[in-house]
């Protein structure tokens, strides 16, 4: 802090006189106030302009980082500690926060910049849900902190040859999609989706858009995790471990994109290692890559995926030594180092520790080791028996919980960023399992959230026949909704057959689908937001920039392969002209910075959940309803499609 001198010296004091108290007012006394004064504005003047530089200098790394005009512009909302916006960029690697990894003293290039050794380890944590200022949510942004730049990529070409299964590309021209067949042969659950055949115009549209998505990515980025296509070049997100790979594995073969899949297999196979110093988020590591090897494992038979998913999980168990089973957010792939981020003050996050039971569950079916199913269970079990317990109406969960004493750390509930895939796997698990008696406790769990959210979240928007869903905190609703949010459309949809409240369930789902459809529409450029706000039932911009996005094509899928109602077909056809017309460019597809503007600039980053999720279920709504069929898998949350077994045990609801 900038000490000043005091305007008040010591011969300035009150003196007591026989007509009371008053100051000197000496000649050489005014002129040391006045320069005293004069100093005081020099100094002022020295301050605001190191303000107006760094100001510059924050602006400039921004640009160099893709970082999101909204998170420098913006202010904190009324009821959001500032602590957690410094937090959570701290965790997300945000240039001059203290987890970044140190860059080495190497040369710099013609811009400066000095570059990083490709094999020094950063010890950034990238979450799934960066905070913006303004929100309490953290969304799925990633940083690229200046240490993280690398050197001028020499990107390898991959071979396609081997033997090894490859998908078939003549069944793409049937009306009859692959892998309907279990579901037709009656040995699992029919959930009465309607029958829907393929429009070959559209859906191949939506192919030739992967595929031109996915060439850049190899052309530019291959082996990276995610690719920058104005930079033309790869980054590290998620620790190099090829998330856009592994993301893409199950698209390609459901398009029957042969070449790009094969190549995509053998590194894979050849290049894809956990022994890595380096500190993954649990939670994405297993979404995007133990889900991805699973869904590239259950479509292809090929064996090498199950053994890397063997490797990975190992390296991620360490996670899991707490008192509780509650896994930490964070470990170290290489010491097995294990630890929450500091703005969550030490908790554990309800979507990170309950976003994994799909996955883990699936690996100990298919190779037989129960000790991953037991570990994924334990979570839900012991959440379910401290649920009444969280100071939130029951069935709705607090975003934080400590994982050594068991105890909730907050009141604020959401469906969207840091709550909303626990909702999500309650029912994809019980889906999973064959909807069997065994699996009730899980069902039981998601039905009293159904409940509970219907009566305290779900509001009526301003246009007939459209709801959202609020968030809560402090004992009271923010009518505010993510684009994640979206979602729950598609999840009231998998979860109305078989259920009591199936005709409510179908009704709030079409409504909170028609609001995300809305969220497009209403847009100059036809792209959603990043959230939105609501006052007296009326939709307002929040965020105001797009990262591609899946949750409201989702919504619109299910809601289609439900009813068949050639609406949600429209609706999809709009949106995907729309972003292809404003996210490609000739070296990738990327985000928009503003979906307010006609003219709404670009971000640099081809995210790897564009090609997992939003371009797959682009393409699964213009195919039939055997192309991945509903009632024999079911979709990871980042659409990783997993095949349903039903079973006859589960540790969850049993005691």
């Amino acid at each position: 802090m900038l000490e000043l001198p005091s305007t008040r010296s010591a011969d300035a004091r009150p003196r007591e006189t026989g007509g009371g108290v008053h100051l000197n007012t000496d000649k050489w006394q005014l002129r040391e106030l006045e320069q005293t004064q004069e100093s005081i504005a020099k100094e002022t003047a020295k301050l605001a302009q190191e303000v107006q530089r760094l100001s510059k200098s924050v602006r400039e790394s921004a640009e160099r980082v893709d970082a999101i005009p909204e998170l420098l512009d913006g202010t904190p909302g009324p009821t959001q500690d500032r602590r957690e916006l410094g937090a959570a960029a701290e965790t997300n690697g945000a240039p001059g926060t203290n987890t970044q990894a140190k860059a080495p003293n190497l040369p710099a290039d013609a811009d400066g910049i000095k570059w990083s050794d490709e094999k020094t380890a950063s010890t950034t944590y990238t979450s799934h849900y960066p905070t913006t200022a303004g929100s309490t949510t953290p969304m799925k942004i990633d940083w690229a902190p200046l240490a993280e730049l690398t050197a001028p990529q020499n990107i390898e070409r991959m071979s396609s040859d081997g033997d090894f299964p490859r998908p078939e590309t003549n069944t793409l021209a049937r009306n009859s999609g692959p892998n309907g067949e279990v579901a037709h042969s009656g040995t699992v659950p029919n959930a009465k989706w309607a029958t829907v055949y393929v429009d070959e115009e559209k859906r191949d549209a939506v192919r030739d858009a992967m595929r031109d998505a996915y060439n850049a990515y190899e052309t530019y980025a291959m082996g990276y995790d995610e690719l920058q296509p104005l930079t033309k070049r790869g980054k590290n997100a998620f620790g190099g471990l090829g998330a856009t790979v592994i993301d893409s594995l199950d698209t390609l073969w459901i398009m029957g994109l042969k070449d790009q899949y094969s190549r995509a297999r053998n590194w894979v196979a050849d290049r894809l290692h956990f022994d890595r110093n380096y500190e993954a988020s649990v939670f994405e590591t297993t979404i995007r890559v133990v889900g991805g090897l699973i869904a590239a494992h259950d479509l292809s038979g090929d064996d090498m995926y199950l053994a890397k998913c063997l490797d990975l999980v190992r390296h991620l168990k360490p996670a899991f030594s707490t008192e509780t089973g509650i896994p930490y957010n964070i470990v170290n792939l290489k010491k097995g180092w294990a630890k929450n981020p500091t703005w969550s003050r030490g908790a554990s996050t309800l979507a990170e520790f309950g976003t994994l039971q799909m996955e883990y569950i699936a690996l100990s079916e298919r190779t037989g080791d129960d000790e991953w199913r037991q570990l994924a269970e334990s979570i839900v079990e012991t959440v379910r028996k401290i649920r009444t317990q969280t100071g939130t109406p029951l069935g709705l969960y607090p975003l934080y919980l400590n994982p050594h004493r068991g105890t909730w750390e907050n009141t604020h509930v959401s469906f969207g960023a840091m709550g909303d895939s626990w909702y999500e796997y309650l029912l994809k698990v019980w889906v999973q399992g064959g909807r069997t008696k065994a699996m009730k406790g899980w069902h039981d769990m998601w039905e009293e959230s159904m409940r509970a959210m219907i009566d305290k979240l779900v509001f009526d928007g301003e246009e007939e026949g459209t709801k959202y869903v609020a968030e809560y905190n402090a004992n009271h609703a923010v009518h505010k909704m993510d684009h994640l949010t979206c979602f729950v459309g598609g999840m009231l949809v998998l979860g109305s057959h078989g259920s009591d409240h199936e005709d409510e369930y179908m009704k709030v789902a079409a409504a909170i689908t028609k609001t995300c459809w809305r969220m497009y529409s209403t847009q100059p450029t036809g792209i959603a937001p990043e959230f939105v706000n609501f006052q007296d039932k009326k939709m307002h911009v929040g965020g105001k920039f797009n990262i591609q996005r899946p949750e409201a094509i989702e919504a619109i899928f299910y809601m289609y392969r439900k009813t068949g109602d050639p609406v949600y077909r429209e609706w999809a056809w709009e949106m995907f002209t729309n972003m292809r017309r404003h996210y490609r460019t000739e070296t990738g597809w990327v985000g928009l910075k503003d979906v307010r503007s006609p003219n709404p600039g670009h971000d640099n980053t081809m995210q790897s959940f564009f090609l997992a999720e939003t371009l797959k279920y682009f393409y699964l709504i213009f195919s039939d309803s055997d192309t991945i069929n509903l009632d024999e898998w079911v979709l990871n949350t980042e659409a990783h499609p997993i095949r349903v077994m039903p079973r006859d045990k589960s540790d969850v609801g049993t005691n």
